[in-house]
């Protein structure tokens, strides 16, 4: 399909959406975000009106705009309607409409300076290892080596490469023909929702022609945000041209050849990310993992499935002390169940939950990492290390000789890194 599909089908939805919605508000009362926002006083349906105010006549309102900023993408609204409206898309199609009308906004996790368009996640990357240490590819050459699997890692674990680096070495031990692709230069087309729908469509047609470049027999999202976007795209916009699974999945499928052979003696709760719980709906595949490995002792929250808490690290990128609030939340009913570690399955999540480890009694781990400590695979986890230092001339000391070597300049890296890992006082 030509670029214009995408804008011809949001266009329908639109239509649909102010036709059809009856200002009911069911979509607003179920929203997490909306107790801990200014718009919590307010009836559901009266912000619901505002929000179709602005998609039927462009009638802007400091309601419409706090709704387009405390949405958290957690899908927890999604299926509820009675009308057959879904509540996330008219948030896509609202942030859209407040931009069309002057309101400025960003692609996640991109800077711009001067001219150039900086990728958050490369520029943390480049703290952690030199170039010649990043065992994935960030340019897909027109014909590339044939491989019979390639991985898309996504933007959020570039900032994360020790999690790369074990999915690289648990392939490694499937005997699997592979290569890590990620990146900058490569979206699933979620850092663009809401702000450019053209290029959220440029987007995913690039990252398909990249992954289908490669002639695989299977694509792998390390990122359930991702399979969720593709999933989307695949089927209301253009079929994807490669069979593809999330990483989870994929790896419940393997679990009796992946070695679980190392003893890990914790009590663990685990979070279910928003993207595999509630859009993609597998609520299996992380459990079956956990109860495969030996010793471990698994306590589930009372929200789980579904029913997870959403982190809150989407809206706390605009809204810091929703975010935290959020957190908070998943944090506290954490430490109600006793475990010894709370894990996490979105490199999202874990972005979120790591600052708040001291403050608990529990430890932070990310699935990966739990997998590679049973498979006897572990490397140090520095973005949460780097949060627990909370100190910028620490950070950077440790850090130098891997910036020295990268490609961004040591000032402005080290500007970045503590608005990042130094976090104000609350």
């Amino acid at each position: 399909m030509d670029a214009a599909s995408l804008s011809r089908l949001y266009d329908r939805k639109k239509q649909q959406i102010v036709e059809d919605c009856n200002y009911c508000g069911i979509c607003v009362e179920v929203c997490p975000a909306i107790p801990l926002s200014p718009l919590a006083s307010l009836p559901a349906s009266e912000i619901q009106e505002k929000v179709i105010a602005v998609l039927k006549n462009g009638t802007m309102s400091d309601e419409a705009s706090l709704r387009a900023a405390g949405c958290m993408h957690c899908a927890k609204c999604r299926d509820l309607c009675p009308l057959d409206i879904n509540p996330v898309t008219v948030q896509e199609l609202l942030q859209l409409e407040l931009v069309k009308l002057g309101q400025k906004r960003y692609p996640l996790m991109e800077i711009k300076l001067g001219d150039r368009n900086l990728f958050v996640p490369d520029i943390l990357a480049s703290m952690q290892v030199r170039p010649e240490e990043k065992d994935w590819i960030t340019h897909v050459p027109d014909k590339p080596q044939h491989r019979d699997v390639v991985v898309f890692a996504g933007c959020a674990m570039v900032m994360m490469p020790d999690k790369i680096f074990l999915v690289r070495d648990i392939l490694r031990r499937l005997g699997l023909d592979f290569v890590i692709v990620a990146g900058s230069e490569l979206c699933c087309s979620a850092r663009c929702l809401g702000v450019d729908l053209d290029k959220v469509d440029d987007h995913a047609k690039n990252l398909y022609r990249a992954l289908a470049a490669f002639q695989p027999e299977r694509v792998i999202f390390c990122c359930s945000e991702c399979a969720g976007r593709i999933t989307q795209y695949d089927r209301e916009i253009s079929p994807a041209p490669f069979t593809y699974e999330e990483i989870y999945h994929f790896l419940s499928r393997h679990i009796n050849e992946l070695g679980l052979n190392c003893q890990i003696n914790k009590k663990i709760t685990l979070h279910d990310p928003c993207s595999l719980s509630r859009v993609i709906g597998d609520n299996i595949s992380l459990r079956t993992i956990l109860k495969a490995i030996p010793g471990l002792e698994f306590i589930e929250m009372d929200s789980n499935k579904e029913e997870s808490i959403c982190c809150g690290a989407v809206v706390g990128r605009k809204k810091r002390e929703v975010g935290h609030a959020m957190a908070a939340k998943v944090m506290q009913e954490a430490a109600r169940t006793g475990a010894d570690v709370l894990v996490d399955a979105c490199q999202g999540c874990h972005f979120q939950f790591c600052p708040e480890e001291s403050g608990y009694p529990f430890k932070i781990e990310n699935l990966l990492t739990i997998i590679g400590e049973a498979m006897g695979i572990s490397y140090e986890d520095k973005l949460k290390k780097f949060y627990h230092y909370g100190n910028i001339e620490r950070i950077m000391s440790e850090t130098g000789e891997c910036v020295e070597a990268g490609p961004y300049d040591p000032g402005f890296t080290a500007l970045l890194a503590q608005h990042i890992f130094t976090r104000p006082a609350r």
